[in-house]
């Protein structure tokens, strides 16, 4: 493969900027308005707020911008004041200097730690001033409901309402939630509330011109449930880059229902026959894009196959059955893309770490794992409705968002968002430092180094959190410890111990936590007085990820506040970033490991090449996802045009 120029990856779009001076400024006003306030009733600061939106409702449009610069001022000054009431938290300058970011609509950048949850209340204040409902989404259940319950009394004192936004088909407990001003959610149930009503317009019958109008003017119901989202005005997204560009690989599609009793037969007779194919003679892998391609002689063999043993049933082309079969039983790894649980197949989602049990693949591939696992096979369900996440994002009037790595993603928001991204300086300059990669011929004399180095810093009771990209991987470290009788937390998904409680304490004095990398996103890690006096946390990457920025995570959950910290990855030659974009660096490294398996050259220039090349590759994906999605629209519109 070849490598495009270091000159050419290294290109970057100027997206990313860091807050002005006039910025500046505005946080020092808001500092000072809030200080006015500290001697304000509770009552005081409700009816200031009412105030506030009764003033912006009067002028609308016609607010002068100095006038509605100052509203915007008071609105924030508010907020601290609220937040400091309710929570006992003041604002950080960094903080306002963010949530005022986000009012104005752009991507703020805030370093792990920095206090990102409760940043969000600021630009949702605003726009409920504005007269504007926000949707604060998140990229996991957990989240959501922690941070509406965190910052529901700053929007209660307020004069606000807040809620959380169920999960799956709970219609009375949605609608009520999308009635409050603020509704926190995870960003695909947003997206999955507005495939449901798409699905409810779909099933009303065609009403006459004028018809819904005359009904609201003479106070009649109109056929069909009511939407769950009258409307989507502001979305304020928590890990923007998780929500919009790493679960933005695959679109949300909404399934309802089996799509007819499925047969098995023809999934076990392709997962047979798959088993006797030979790899270079019937079938070829490509590793890179992780999908199987028949040869003709593969295709001669299938269908003289299908031939002699009539297969009835056959939902869709026979060598569709057998594709999926062999992509079951080379591309798709137990304990990486999927695990077995509870007698069913559970997808793990790639970037998060993360079982999603009510998830299935599509197209019959789903029931070729189950095949190939020797679980039940399921019905095969039919796809109601689809919309990518950056179309359904756009829907919005409004949108913003925060996260921890948004450089590097910047041309990306820019591109399918419109969103330029600003940096928000630390509060405390950071202490983290990050160590020299070590890189290993092959996965076994990494993971023998691995212990070792987690070892050596327990002894001294440093703290040591080991990120892992897949369950597996989690579970042949946490094997190896066992065996050493170290005592450690795992979190991978497979527990039902709560997340955030483990990664939590995994700062503690002579704690050892092995997570898949984003397990506990968005909670802090806080070393004890005892662990920062031993150099603080000790994050251990057991590998260098396709994204820059997911390393970036990893790295960043130590050293949060200024706080001592370490960070240091590991690399070998199975890897899948080498095994999937760097093959011949693969052999390199096998060629040139000493005795311990280690190698003492530095690759990590070459190393981000080729993550530079994934993430480009990645963002093609995505573009052609977006522009399959805008073909579809086109089509469906002109079908509809000719119906009408």
């Amino acid at each position: 493969m070849l490598l495009p120029s270091r000159r050419a990856l290294l290109r970057k779009a100027n997206h990313a900027r860091e807050a002005s001076k006039s910025e500046r400024d505005v946080v020092l006003q808001v500092r000072q308005r809030a200080t006015e306030l500290e001697t304000a009733r509770d009552r005081d600061l409700r009816d200031l707020a009412s105030t506030l939106r009764d003033a912006a409702e009067q002028f609308g449009s016609a607010m002068k911008p100095q006038d509605h610069e100052q509203q915007r001022i008071a609105g924030a000054a508010l907020v601290r004041e609220a937040v400091r009431r309710t929570l006992g938290l003041r604002y950080h300058g960094v903080q306002i200097l963010a949530g005022l970011a986000l009012a104005n609509g752009h991507v703020v950048e805030m370093a792990t730690g920095e206090g990102k949850t409760i940043v969000s209340a600021i630009p949702a204040l605003l726009a409920w001033l504005d007269g504007k409902q926000t949707h604060v989404a998140t990229p996991n259940a957990y989240l959501a409901e922690r941070d509406c319950q965190q910052l529901k009394p700053v929007f209660e004192m307020l004069g606000l309402t807040a809620a959380l936004l169920p999960e799956r088909n709970d219609l009375p407990g949605k609608q009520a939630a999308y009635e409050c001003d603020v509704v926190y959610g995870t960003g695909y149930e947003f997206g999955f509330d507005y495939l449901r009503d798409q699905m409810s317009l779909r099933a009303r019958p065609r009403e006459k011109l004028g018809a819904s109008l005359l009904d609201s003017l003479l106070g009649r119901e109109s056929l069909g449930r009511p939407l769950l989202q009258p409307c989507r005005q502001l979305t304020v997204v928590d890990e923007i880059d998780s929500v919009l560009i790493d679960e933005a690989m695959t679109p949300l599609i909404l399934s309802e229902g089996d799509d007819g009793l499925t047969i098995p037969t023809p999934y076990l007779a392709a997962r047979d026959l798959a088993a006797d194919l030979i790899r270079g003679e019937h079938f070829h892998l490509d590793i890179p894009n992780r999908s199987v391609r028949l040869t003709e002689q593969g295709r001669d063999r299938i269908f003289a196959e299908l031939k002699r043993h009539v297969i009835a049933d056959l939902r869709r082309p026979w060598d569709a059955f057998v594709i999926n079969a062999l992509q079951a039983k080379y591309v798709l790894q137990p304990g990486v893309d999927y695990v077995v649980r509870d007698g069913e197949i559970q997808i793990v989602d790639q970037k998060t770490g993360r079982i999603f049990s009510e998830r299935s693949w599509r197209d019959g591939l789903h029931q070729a794992v189950e095949a190939l696992a020797g679980t039940a096979i399921s019905n095969e369900k039919s796809s109601s409705a689809r919309i990518t996440r950056q179309r359904f994002y756009q829907l919005y009037d409004a949108i913003c968002g925060m996260t921890g790595t948004a450089e590097g993603a910047d041309t990306e928001f820019a591109e399918f968002y419109r969103l330029q991204t600003v940096l928000i300086p630390r509060h405390r300059p950071c202490r983290r430092v990050d160590l020299p990669d070590r890189f290993f011929a092959s996965k076994d004399a990494k993971f023998r180094a691995i212990v070792g180095e987690i070892l050596e810093r327990h002894r001294c009771g440093q703290p040591v959190l080991v990120g892992t990209r897949t369950i597996a991987d989690s579970e042949i470290l946490s094997s190896m410890l066992q065996s050493l009788k170290l005592s450690h937390e795992v979190l991978n998904g497979l527990q039902d111990a709560d997340e955030a409680a483990i990664i939590a304490k995994a700062g503690h004095y002579g704690a050892v936590t092995v997570a898949t990398n984003m397990a506990g996103r968005g909670t802090d890690i806080k070393p004890d007085e005892r662990a920062l006096a031993v150099g603080g946390l000790f994050v251990l990457g057991v590998e260098r990820n396709d994204s820059r920025r997911v390393d970036r995570q990893l790295a960043g959950r130590a050293g949060r506040q200024g706080d001592f910290g370490f960070s240091r990855f590991f690399v070998s030659g199975d890897d899948d970033l080498l095994q999937r974009y760097a093959p011949k660096l693969s052999k390199r490294l096998r060629k040139t490991a000493g005795k311990d398996g280690e190698v003492h050259d530095n690759y990590s220039p070459i190393i981000l090449q080729f993550q530079l090349l994934a993430e480009a590759q990645s963002f093609k994906q995505r573009q052609k996802m977006v522009e399959h999605d805008r073909w579809l629209d086109d089509v469906l519109a002109g079908v509809l045009g000719e119906e009408a």
